[in-house]
């Protein structure tokens, strides 16, 4: 029987968004809910967890440069399942041990990750690539609909453990799925990081998605804005189920929007359009500051949500065709990986250091500004990648 690798792809990160919103907003959530001092033991954790995706990324370069990627994808399936049942097992002791969880989820992130981006970029023509980043996005907004909701009333009606052994059956599922991927050739080069940042460095359109990636550090998916997010609809809203529903609603918004750029502007000139999506949530964010209710938290939520997803479309496209072009050698790919999780993560360290400073102040009113100085990050990310050419011709 014959299937195509991208779509084996495509399901497995579609099973992994479903472990993502279970460890992204609704352990924000469990967090609030059963820690005194949440916005510090959540900021403590994700300082931790990044740091080691930033370590763990440039180590991760020197095991599988010349062989091992499909193992270590395979690998870090298999310790996402074992931080998962962490969670099962350890329940509110989850707290006492954020280091070390932190530490083992960090690893277990990248050592999934960092495979899966050869895997789609070798794997993927540059020419295919909006089509497939938008069938995945696709895919994982219509779960956005669906389980934010299913999640939110299972954790609601009768606990956070329940819904946490669903997320290690999922986890089971992707291991089988793996199977089904073949490995890439192995090669005979070596892992030489500061000499391929030297060359790479000296291109200004990979310069410039290593900075991307330290601003998207600020606000893409489990960013401190994300989070801060979370926690003001949390303080507003108080149940998950409530959360679940404003995030499944959001979700059609993102597939609408996705869609319309992947049929229309995909092959055009989308400065313009990347520089809206850059200033249109801060815009909605000083209305949110000047006059702050759950109408406009919840209408800022909506149209950050939606302008985000389409702007992280934009930015992963870019990213990966930089990837796959010629600028980008075969000896320095690796390197260009390794690269990107380190700029990426310093990004969300940063992001999440500022989130602890004001949980160490106890005023949540800080909570506010916070999210101007993480918005202004998503200004700076739309005029650096609307400069970075598409290369969609590439491959």
């Amino acid at each position: 029987m014959k299937y195509k690798e991208s779509n084996i792809l495509i399901l497995i990160e579609a099973l992994k968004r479903i472990i993502t919103i279970f460890l992204g907003p609704f352990l924000t959530a469990y967090f609030i809910k059963t820690s005194i001092n949440s916005i510090n033991d959540l900021s403590l954790y994700y300082i931790v967890n990044y740091a080691a995706h930033a370590i763990f990324g440039i180590v991760m370069g020197f095991i599988v440069k010349k062989k091992f990627r499909l193992a270590m994808f395979r690998v870090g399936i298999i310790t996402n399942f074992i931080y998962i049942l962490f969670i099962v097992l350890l329940q509110e002791k989850i707290l006492n041990y954020i280091p070390l969880i932190a530490l083992l989820y960090g690893f277990s992130a990248i050592a999934y990750y960092y495979p899966y981006n050869l895997f789609a970029s070798t794997k993927i023509k540059n020419s295919d690539r909006t089509d497939y980043e938008f069938k995945k996005k696709s895919l994982q907004s219509i779960i956005g609909i669906v389980i934010p909701v299913l999640l939110g009333s299972i954790i609601s009606t009768t606990n956070f453990r329940l819904t946490a052994t669903i997320v290690l059956i999922i986890s089971v599922i992707q291991i089988i799925l793996s199977l089904l991927i073949k490995p890439l050739e192995d090669v005979d080069d070596e892992f030489e990081i500061i000499k391929s940042f030297k060359i790479l460095v000296k291109n200004k359109d990979v310069r410039n998605m290593f900075l991307v990636d330290f601003f998207k550090g600020f606000f893409v998916t489990d960013s401190a804005l994300d989070a801060t997010i979370v926690i003001l609809i949390i303080s507003a809203f108080k149940t998950e189920m409530n959360l679940g529903i404003i995030s499944s609603i959001a979700s059609v918004f993102i597939i609408f929007m996705q869609y319309t750029y992947t049929k229309y502007l995909k092959n055009k000139d989308d400065k313009h359009l990347i520089i809206s999506c850059s200033f249109i949530p801060i815009t909605v964010l000083i209305i949110l500051l000047l006059r702050t209710n759950t109408i406009t938290l919840i209408l800022y939520y909506f149209i950050y949500m939606t302008t985000i997803n389409l702007l992280a479309l934009i930015l992963d496209v870019r990213l990966f065709n930089v990837a796959n072009s010629k600028i980008v050698k075969d000896g320095n790919f690796l390197e260009y990986w390794s690269l990107r999780e380190f700029f990426l993560n310093l990004g969300r360290i940063s992001g999440y250091v500022l989130l602890l400073l004001v949980g160490l102040t106890k005023q949540d009113n800080l909570l506010y500004y916070l999210m101007i100085i993480l918005a202004f990050s998503i200004i700076i990310t739309g005029y650096i990648v609307s400069n970075v050419k598409k290369y969609n011709s590439v491959k």
